[in-house]
């Protein structure tokens, strides 16, 4: 993104560890790194991976300072046998380790806070190199580490989220902050209902918009976000241009964008519940919870969510719903007319203003040629009327059963706004 602006400053992030590259662990780092970079106006080209091998941390930051002017490693700086990252830069930089007292008395008044006393092993995270500023760390033991060479920076950070954020947001950004003027800004359009391919189909093509923003599309089985992006030193033409793009969008395709940026689709429901005042109950089969899961995730959400029954059983879905026996034996439990039933039933048994309900076959068996896997009918009633919509879901069970909570929630923000399902 940006790569061909020289106004924008770039950087390169380096994330090292055998445990990032064997798969063990989920690394966070390197997302948190570019979207604060970002935000201050420095655009990240590249993010490569290592693991604790010697040659090869010092060959992807000797590559690294070749190409931009800051450098951002993480991991390797703690005092186990594979925390080498300190050793290489000190090569790297033809420096040499000295004791630095402050950290000795960070580290024992980190220890004492705890009733214990500095372990032997961690002795060594007092030594830093000579040429190095130094960022003292008090989230943890390890320092962080800032290396110059001639225009160029390397800052070299621990592993672990809570230090590297901490050390990134007292000592770099600031720095960085104060010395760069362009500013980059993010937007994200958040839609769901569409697939990807009909997305673009409707907004139509992206060349005018790429005029005055970078659009990126992101897609997963739960949507596509939209993400239009820009950078200037003037923040009032960066938020002139993401707002011509996004009215340029949602022109075309405006139903299926519930949010931009941190909303969420629950949020959204919540929000039109209240404007409107009214309740909501949901009876939900194959999805387990996970819908009442999702709005009781949204602080304030009893004022409007009553209650949510996961009626699995079909003895669940007669006793606790009313929904008839004759109902289920003649159409089956996946059906439109128990999915109508249910929301009904919910609806009076809970004493919302809506009932809300999902039935399916989540998968991976239970399906048949007449009813496959992730056959899905989702059902809305209130006292003007009720409406069920059919879905087929053809992902894995988890898959399958998020996809069917965030169409019976994006059912709920249709149906609020009056538009037809």
């Amino acid at each position: 993104m940006f790569e061909k602006n020289s106004s924008v400053q770039k950087a390169e992030i380096i994330i090292i560890g055998n445990e990032v590259t064997s798969g063990l662990i989920q690394e966070t780092n390197s997302r948190y790194l570019g979207d604060r970079l970002h935000s201050a106006g420095i655009g990240v080209s590249r993010i490569t991976k290592v693991g604790d091998d010697k040659d090869e941390i010092a060959l992807a930051v000797q590559e690294a300072l070749c190409r931009v002017g800051i450098v951002i490693t993480t991991g390797g700086l703690g005092a186990t046998h594979d925390d080498i990252t300190k050793t290489v830069l000190v090569n790297l930089f033809e420096t040499e380790l000295v004791r630095d007292e402050k950290v000795l008395r960070h580290l024992q008044a980190f220890f004492k806070s705890r009733g214990k006393e500095v372990p032997q092993a961690l002795t060594g995270q007092c030594d830093v190199p000579a040429s190095a500023d130094i960022f003292y760390n008090k989230k943890g033991t390890a320092p962080g580490l800032l290396f110059h060479r001639n225009d160029k920076r390397l800052y070299a950070l621990p592993g672990i989220p809570l230090e590297m954020e901490h050390l990134f947001e007292k000592y770099i950004l600031p720095a960085m902050a104060s010395s760069i003027k362009t500013k980059i800004r993010h937007r994200i359009l958040k839609t769901t209902g569409l697939t990807e391919a009909s997305l673009w189909e409707m907004a139509g093509p992206v060349d005018r918009l790429e005029e005055e923003v970078t659009v990126a599309s992101l897609p997963s089985h739960l949507g596509v976000n939209i993400r239009l992006s820009t950078f200037d030193e003037d923040m009032n033409a960066i938020e002139n241009r993401l707002d011509k793009a996004e009215a340029s969008i949602r022109e075309k395709i405006d139903s299926y964008v519930f949010g931009r940026d941190g909303d969420t689709l629950e949020g959204v429901v919540g929000e039109n519940l209240l404007k409107k005042s009214l309740t909501l109950g949901v009876a939900e089969s194959c999805t387990g919870g996970l819908i009442s899961h999702r709005i009781t995730q949204v602080e304030g959400s009893s004022a409007y969510f009553l209650e949510g029954a996961v009626t699995y059983s079909n003895p669940a879905k007669e006793n606790r719903l009313g929904v008839e026996p004759g109902l289920i034996e003649r159409h089956g439990a996946v059906s439109r007319e128990v999915a109508l039933a249910m929301a009904r039933g919910i609806r009076n048994a809970s004493g919302a203003d809506i009932g809300l309900s999902v039935t399916g076959i989540a998968g991976p068996g239970g399906g048949s040629e007449e009813k496959p896997v992730g056959l899905t009918y989702i059902a809305i009633d209130d006292e003007t009327g009720s409406r069920c919509k059919k879905f087929i879901f053809l992902q894995d069970r988890i898959r399958n059963k998020e996809r069917s909570a965030q169409a019976a929630l994006n059912l709920v923000r249709l149906w609020l706004m009056g538009i037809p399902l």
